[in-house]
């Protein structure tokens, strides 16, 4: 019985094995190195089949030793793929004994010792099938689902052919492989092998993208719990909306998820940060604004406005670009800060302005004035008849007093004006932006600071807490001597303004107490000029 034609079936194997090469290194490149193995075994496989073509025509060097050690190259590197799939702790150099294999062959190189090289080759490369069948039998997560199947189903093939050339050698009949020898064992040989290793390939290519599929789904997972279980709100926001919010910032927002999901973003910022809000975004989407980390505040639905920090990225979602964005509730800090800040430039007992706050404010006023041609006036307050409170009553009573000392100043001055405590039982106002004219500025702030002088001097009714536990009422009366100073755009002389204005404070009190002295500098044509 004759078989396929040979000539014809062994150039179609050599040119499908170097296909099925040249596609694996293509995929394979540059980190899948199971398929590169795969794309060398395969190329193998094209080279010993090249040269068992040439049986009769070349040395018999070519076909028996160059054709096996290709052959035996191919099968050992595809278990090797195996064995580093399943992590196998094989012996390093396991494979080098087989490599005799053709230099056995080389000292039987005559077509009469065909079938021995035949029935030592069909064990040798059987004995890798099994082992292969052995390590795709047992199932293993590198080794997942269809491929695993087809790969099995390609290696039992490429079995049969050893097997099949083994009986053929075992009864007298030495499958010679050669362009004349069209016989059945020859055809199904290369049927076998044809098909067989292609099968192999599909599977291990099959396997790579199961396992590619399978570590994007845990990956998924896993960014999934990431994301969900973040203390930080994420957002990815697409065209201006929101189209992802992890439940961390729905718990920040208080709003369920269907409130969010689809609605701008900037219906969630308030209206003073809207807009740098919208140029971070326009900045991001475009990838120009890595690193941008920024506070915004954010309208929640039973928190009222909170203070955020907000950072991310551009990135790609759904196939468009879009941000993700990380939010911060940073409410606690920005409190803590405006506490320290406000320790840092005001009066811990009244909440007035201290020394620091007030001279930057009076600096701040001397500037305006230089483009504003108008004139303001300071105020230096010193109590009268305050000691005997503290020393009758304690320290309680004085600072009940002190404290109602600064409400009266706060309710007789202009929001624009500032009420400073310097210590102790000294007070600074500062009356900003009066009038361009010299005489009618003053005018003013003499009329204010009588208002002042009148409302210090009205009794304070004290409610002193007792140790029973009552309340016992103290009335004490007390006033002030105020030092007063015009100024105009004198940058740079704050202190000495402040000097002045307290000397003045300062020979008030030796006029009697409970009046009003104005600088010596306002009687010179140099005071306000």
């Amino acid at each position: 019985m004759t078989g396929l034609n040979v000539s014809t079936l062994v150039p179609v194997v050599v040119i499908v094995s170097f296909g099925w090469a040249m596609a694996l290194a293509y995929v394979a490149m540059p980190r899948k190195k199971d398929l590169l193995w795969c794309a060398l075994a395969m190329a193998l496989h094209g080279v010993a089949y090249v040269c068992f073509a040439f049986t009769g025509k070349a040395p018999l060097f070519v076909p028996v030793v160059l054709g096996n050690a290709a052959l035996l190259a191919c099968l050992v590197l595809i278990v090797e793929i195996f064995l580093d799939l399943r992590a196998v702790q094989a012996w390093r150099w396991w494979w080098a004994p087989l490599m005799a294999l053709p230099v056995v062959y080389a000292f039987f190189p005559s077509p009469a010792d065909v079938a021995f090289r035949v029935i030592l080759g069909c064990l040798v490369y059987g004995g890798l099938c099994v082992a292969l069948v052995w390590l795709l039998c047992r199932p293993h997560p590198a080794l997942p689902g269809r491929g695993r199947r087809i790969t099995l189903t390609g290696v039992l093939l490429v079995l049969s052919i050893f097997l099949l050339r083994l009986l053929a050698a075992l009864t007298d009949h030495p499958p010679a492989l050669s362009w004349n020898a069209s016989n059945v064992v020859q055809s199904l040989t290369l049927l076998a092998a044809l098909l067989g290793m292609s099968l192999l390939v599909l599977g291990v290519v099959l396997m790579s993208e199961e396992r590619l599929a399978q570590a994007l789904s845990l990956s998924r997972n896993n960014y999934r719990l990431l994301v969900e279980n973040a203390s930080e709100g994420i957002v990815v926001v697409q065209g201006g909306r929101m189209k992802f919010a992890n439940p961390m910032l729905l718990s920040l927002l208080g709003f369920a998820e269907e409130d969010v999901l689809g609605q701008n973003l900037l219906q969630f910022v308030h209206e003073d940060d809207r807009a740098k809000v919208a140029e971070a975004y326009q900045l991001r989407v475009q990838g120009l604004a890595q690193g941008l980390k920024y506070p915004l505040r954010v309208l929640t639905h039973d928190r009222g406005t909170r203070w955020f920090e907000i950072s991310g990225t551009h990135f790609v979602w759904e196939g468009h670009p879009a941000t993700l964005n990380f939010l911060t509730d940073i409410q606690d800090r920005v409190e803590m800060e405006n506490q320290i800040r406000s320790l840092a430039y005001h009066d811990s007992l009244t909440q007035l302005p201290n020394r620091v706050l007030m001279c930057d404010r009076l600096k701040q006023a001397l500037a305006n004035h230089k483009r504003v041609p108008r004139y303001g006036a300071l105020m230096f307050l010193d109590l009268d008849n305050f000691k005997p409170v503290n020393d009758a009553h304690g320290h309680v009573a004085g600072d009940m007093v002190l404290i109602e000392v600064a409400q009266r100043l706060m309710r007789c001055v202009r929001e624009t004006d500032t009420v400073a405590r310097f210590g102790g039982d000294e007070f600074v106002v500062m009356l900003a932006d009066l009038h361009e004219d010299r005489l009618t500025s003053l005018a003013q702030a003499r009329g204010l600071a009588d208002k002042v002088l009148h409302t210090l001097s009205e009794p304070y009714h004290l409610l002193l807490p007792q140790h029973d536990g009552s309340v016992r009422t103290v009335t004490h009366r007390c006033g002030a001597s105020i030092g007063l100073v015009l100024f105009h755009s004198e940058t740079g002389r704050e202190e000495r303004l402040l000097q002045q204005a307290d000397s003045a404070m300062y020979r008030a009190k030796e006029a009697g107490r409970q009046t009003i002295v104005l600088a010596e500098q306002q009687f010179g044509e140099a005071a306000c000029a």
